[in-house]
């Protein structure tokens, strides 16, 4: 009887020691995180207009004809749980078209570069990135599925396929001095004769422009983190400014060029031109030489440096 006590002592003795092992103040499990995304991202009106930039920038006829497998088509929008730097409010999204394979991220910019105290915001959500992937099959969990009618989004996409909003004059001035600066040319100075350029439409959903100088056979890409047509960023931010010389920097395939940046191919030439030629505005602008602008009568003459515009 005394060794069977004993051996109870032993078992209770060690399931209090197993007991102390395990800290009464242990942690609770962290819930899964939520990528629920903001409501104004699943309005149907603001992915018609995502839809319509992938339209002129990205999709082609495959995309448009490919059958989406029912009458309605599918967007997952999802917040992205980025790191950002201390202090940056912005929020950055996704919305995956899984039947395309396309997923689009999109930022709100909200921060402040306090070397400047400059304060550094959009009105709303704008594209930052487009890439054709395979959209995981399993949404991540707060993730919000929208879904539209096929045939709604396609009567959209056509009536408004050749709507377009151009920068005004104040706007045309500051990207010419912002592109002679970045050429490093004197932003005062214009190029005397004849100057071609014709302009792409602005987009609601990407702070971006692009133009292209006939005369030079240049493709030129504005963009910013602010809303590039506010007034208001000329004087705080600065313009990210890449041109392109299409007969030496395009190619057939980016394989061509692996880790460059400073290429874009026949087919990204071909879209560019299609929405700054077709699509866009072709500005003429006219500049005299000094010797011819310092004898020109005033008259009758049209004011020189002013652009004039034609239809596209």
């Amino acid at each position: 009887m005394k060794s069977i006590a004993a051996i109870g002592l032993l078992v209770v003795a060690a399931a209090a020691c197993a007991q102390e092992e395990v800290p009464a103040s242990a942690e609770p499990a962290p819930p899964a995180a939520s990528f629920a995304p903001p409501a104004e991202l699943t309005e149907p009106t603001y992915l018609f207009e995502i839809v319509r930039h992938l339209y002129r920038w990205y999709m082609d006829e495959a995309d448009i004809e490919q059958e989406s497998g029912g009458e309605d088509f599918t967007f997952r929008v999802w917040r992205r749980d980025v790191k950002l730097d201390e202090g940056d409010r912005s929020v950055i999204a996704e919305i995956d078209l899984p039947l395309r394979g396309i997923a689009v991220q999109v930022k709100k910019a909200d921060y402040t570069i306090e070397d400047l105290g400059i304060d550094v915001t959009s009105r709303g959500y704008r594209i930052i990135n487009v890439s054709r992937v395979p959209v995981p099959a399993e949404a991540p969990p707060g993730a919000v599925a929208v879904t539209i009618p096929v045939a709604e989004m396609r009567n959209y996409l056509f009536r408004t396929r050749s709507e377009a909003e151009f920068p005004d004059a104040e706007m045309y001035e500051r990207l010419r001095v912002a592109l002679r600066e970045h050429l490093g040319l004197d932003p005062q100075k214009r190029e005397a004769g004849e100057q071609i350029v014709h302009v792409a439409p602005l987009s609601p959903v990407a702070n971006e422009l692009w133009a292209f100088v006939e005369n030079r056979k240049m493709l030129i890409r504005f963009a910013s983190d602010m809303d590039i047509e506010e007034p208001a960023m000329w004087s705080l931010q600065s313009l990210a400014i890449r041109t392109y010389d299409i007969l030496t920097q395009t190619v057939v395939s980016l394989n061509e060029v692996p880790g460059s940046n400073a290429f874009l191919t026949r087919d990204q030439v071909g879209r560019a031109l299609f929405n700054c030629i077709i699509l866009g505005r072709r500005l003429t602008v006219i500049n005299p030489s000094p010797d011819a602008a310092g004898a020109a009568s005033t008259g009758n003459a049209a004011a020189p440096g002013l652009p004039s515009s034609s239809p596209p």
